[in-house]
C-alpha cells in the first residue's frame, strides 16, 4: 500500500536529487490525479534540469504550485456522519525522480490548498492527519454547521482512527465515530444527539488521544448570525459564527464625463452636460464575533489570509488588510470586528 505525504500546495514543496557530475540532467515525473480517478499512463508534468555546477550538485523542483491548479473549493455543505471529502477539494500526485533517466526516487502526495507559516520552516507538515487546530470554537445553538476533517497517509489499511465524542450536559451519551471507512473525509462538529448542548470531540489513533476540540453552543437572541465557511491553514473547509452585530452598505462605483452639445447656442437645458457612465455597485458587511477566547488570533488570521471564503454562503473577499491579534491582558474581554465586501458586483454584468 502507498504511504502519502501530505503538501500543502500554497506553500513550496521541494524535491531534491543530487547530480553525480557537473551537467548531469535530474528529471522529475509527476503523475496528477483526483480520487474517483486513475493514475494517468503518462506523466501529467515532466519536469528537468542540469546540476549546476561541480561545487553545487544538487537540483530542486518545487512540485506544489502543479498540484495547486488541481484543486478547488466551491460551497460547504453541513454534514451529521462522517462523509467523503469532496474530490476537487484534494489531490494525488505520484513524483518519480531520476538521474540521468535512472530512477532514484518514488514519492506519493496527497495536496490540500493550505500553506505553512514562515517560522514553520521548509515543506511544513502541520499535523496533517486532522485538519482543525484544538481548542475551543463557538457554535449557533441547535444549529448543524462545521466539520472536522481529516486524512489517512496509510491507504488500505494501517493505524486506527477514531473519534470519540462527550456531551457538555455531562448525561447524553456518548457517539463514537470509526473513522477508517473514509480516507479523505469529514464529520460534523457536533452529532445529532448532541445538538443543543454542545460537544467534546477527542480524536484518537491506536488508542492515542491526538487531539481535543469543543464546540460550545451559544443562544444569541437579539442579532442575526453571520455562518462564516472559509479554507483555512490545512486547505479545508473551517466554520465559525459572527454572533454579534452586522452592519451592510452600498458603494456605488462610476466614472463621469462631460458632454458637448452640437450647437452651443441652441443646447436643451432638461438634457445633462455632465453624463455618467460604467455604474455599478460594491456590497459590503461588517460583522462581530462577540466575545471570545483569546487562541482566537489565530482563527481570525487565518480568514484574513483565506483565499475562498463564504458569508451565508455567499463569496466574499476581506476589506481589511490589517487585523489587530487581541491579548486578554491587553484588551479584557475579546471581541474581533471584520469587514468583507461580497465578490461580484451589485449590477449583473458579466459578460
Amino acid at each position: 500500500m502507498a504511504s502519502y505525504t501530505k503538501i500543502n500546495t500554497r506553500s513550496p514543496y521541494m524535491l531534491s536529487q543530487a547530480a553525480l557530475s557537473a551537467g548531469q540532467t535530474i528529471s522529475v515525473e509527476l503523475y496528477i490525479h483526483q480520487e474517483g480517478g486513475s493514475e494517468p499512463a503518462s506523466a501529467t508534468y515532466n519536469l528537468s534540469k542540469p546540476a549546476p555546477s561541480a561545487s553545487m550538485l544538487t537540483v530542486f523542483f518545487d512540485i506544489a504550485p502543479y498540484l495547486k491548479g488541481y484543486i478547488s473549493h466551491s460551497s460547504f455543505t453541513p454534514v451529521t456522519g462522517e462523509t467523503a471529502t469532496a474530490a476537487s477539494n484534494y489531490v494525488y500526485c505520484k513524483a518519480i525522480v531520476k538521474r540521468a533517466g535512472v530512477t532514484t526516487q518514488t514519492l506519493y502526495f496527497i495536496g490540500y490548498n493550505g500553506y505553512g507559516y514562515f517560522s514553520d520552516g521548509a515543506n511544513p507538515v502541520l499535523d496533517a492527519n486532522i485538519m482543525l487546530d484544538e481548542g475551543e470554537y463557538y457554535m449557533l445553538k441547535d444549529q448543524n454547521y462545521g466539520a472536522l476533517f481529516y486524512f489517512q497517509e496509510e491507504h488500505g489499511g494501517g493505524d486506527d482512527w477514531d473519534a470519540v465524542y462527550e456531551c457538555l450536559d455531562g448525561t447524553t451519551a456518548d457517539v463514537n465515530i470509526d473513522m477508517n471507512g473514509t480516507e479523505n473525509g469529514h464529520i460534523p462538529y457536533i452529532p445529532p444527539t448532541h445538538k443543543g448542548n454542545g460537544s467534546r470531540l477527542k480524536i484518537y489513533k491506536d488508542s492515542v488521544l491526538q487531539k481535543t476540540f469543543t464546540f460550545t453552543e451559544v443562544c444569541e437572541p437579539k442579532y442575526t448570525p453571520v455562518i462564516c465557511d472559509f479554507v483555512n491553514k490545512y486547505g479545508v473547509w473551517q466554520t465559525i459564527i459572527f454572533f454579534k452585530v452586522s452592519k451592510s452598505k452600498t458603494q456605488a462605483t462610476r466614472s463621469m464625463y462631460k458632454m458637448m452639445p452640437s450647437n452651443p447656442t441652441t443646447f436643451q437645458t432638461t438634457n445633462n452636460i455632465t453624463q455618467e457612465f460604467n455604474i455599478n455597485g460594491q456590497e459590503n458587511i461588517t460583522v462581530n464575533t462577540g466575545w471570545v477566547r483569546e487562541g482566537y488570533s489565530d482563527v481570525m488570521q487565518q480568514i484574513l489570509l483565506s483565499e475562498t471564503i463564504r458569508l451565508d454562503n455567499r463569496p466574499v473577499v476581506p476589506s481589511n488588510t490589517q487585523l489587530e491579534l487581541k491579548t486578554s491582558i491587553n484588551d479584557r474581554m475579546i471581541n474581533y470586528e471584520m469587514s468583507f465586501n461580497y465578490a461580484n458586483p451589485l449590477i449583473n454584468n458579466i459578460q
